[in-house]
């Protein structure tokens, strides 16, 4: 007798879900009951009914009559168990807590049926940080929200701020910033849409690449790189892969950062330009005054 009551215990638990079913249906059931009424009011004052729908009066009463029957319906949705009581957020990294649930808009006990998941999604997604962004309503009680974020690939300065991208050149924060002081700065109009490939390029040569502090976008056509030590690298606006190995090659060789080097010019494909300092220039004049 116990193992037979044992095996017919679930469905004791599968009343409540029918229940919810049958509030839902009786609900609708309202619903319908409503609008019919009043289309039958309507039809039955014929013209006069017409001209109570213009002036509002029917229209208001509709108003105070659905809402009666929304809040009706909340009590009856609360009575059933379906209120939010749990949310779930996996994918956070640099978003906060309080502003994914600011994002959500859902709060603790609220009817989970009234929850809308698409516009939770939205106003996650106009977040700086989030990329992608799906959230679930799983009843009878939990919201889940699956987010993935942007991966920061450099800081764009443009009028005097800098504003951190990611590899599509898309504006993630202008916020603490500090943090990504290790990350290398681009300038320039197209900076940021340009900025992945240059910086693909650019960490090909890993040693070198430790020495770029920023990469300034000349003309929309090619980049003059910025190096740590002062040193300002004009790249051409064809093979610029190519000139940045040549000059990688060179600084392993020939040590030229040792010198009082200002500039270099890699634009000719045939030759390699310095630029000495002001202080080299003076020290050479003077020297070749004294000969």
């Amino acid at each position: 007798m116990r193992a037979l009551m044992q095996i017919f215990k679930p469905k004791k638990a599968a009343a409540k879900p029918a229940r919810r079913r049958a509030s839902r249906a009786s609900l609708r059931r309202r619903y319908g009951i409503m609008v019919l009424s009043v289309v039958i009011f309507l039809g039955g004052l014929g013209a006069g009914g017409w001209q109570l729908w213009r002036s509002g009066v029917v229209g208001q009463a509709y108003t105070n009559v659905s809402d009666a029957v929304s809040a009706w319906g909340d009590r009856q949705v609360q009575n059933a168990g379906l209120t939010v009581q749990h949310v779930f957020v996996t994918g956070r990294g640099e978003t906060s807590k309080k502003q994914v649930l600011a994002a959500v808009g859902v709060r603790n006990g609220q009817s989970i049926l009234a929850f809308d998941p698409d516009q939770a999604r939205a106003r996650l997604l106009e977040l700086g940080w989030v990329e992608t962004a799906r959230v679930e309503r799983r009843l009878p009680d939990t919201i889940v929200v699956r987010i993935s974020e942007r991966k920061a690939l450099a800081l764009w300065q443009h009028k005097g701020r800098h504003v951190l991208i990611d590899q599509g050149g898309k504006p993630i924060t202008r916020r603490h910033l500090a943090r990504f002081a290790h990350l290398p700065i681009v300038v320039g109009k197209d900076a940021p849409t340009a900025a992945a490939g240059l910086i693909e390029m650019l960490s090909r040569q890993p040693t070198l690449f430790a020495q770029v502090r920023a990469a300034v976008r000349i003309g929309e056509r090619r980049w003059d790189v910025r190096l740590k030590n002062g040193v300002k690298v004009h790249l051409p606006e064809d093979d610029a892969a190519g000139a940045w190995d040549r000059l990688a090659e060179l600084v392993a060789e020939h040590r030229i950062f040792e010198r009082d080097v200002a500039a270099i010019d890699l634009r000719l494909a045939d030759r390699l330009v310095l630029r000495l300092t002001p202080e080299a220039i003076a020290k050479k004049n003077k020297k070749g005054k004294d000969t």
